[in-house]
């Protein structure tokens, strides 16, 4: 009779680890998308900065 590849421990923990790899890739894809997010906002604010500035400057605002 042969040995099974992997013994039922074996195959849980991978398992197990496999869960921990889908788990930790959500919670890279959620960083990301937030730091994305933080990214736009801070562009779109650093725009209006600067639109104010030159209207200031023109002496419309």
């Amino acid at each position: 009779m042969t040995d099974p590849l992997m013994t039922e421990k074996e195959l849980t923990e991978l398992a197990e680890i496999l869960e921990m790899a889908k788990i930790t890739e959500q919670k890279a894809k959620e960083l990301c998308d937030l730091t994305l997010e933080i990214d736009q906002k801070y562009e779109q604010r650093l725009a209006q900065l600067k639109l104010d500035r030159k209207l200031q400057k023109t002496g419309i605002k």
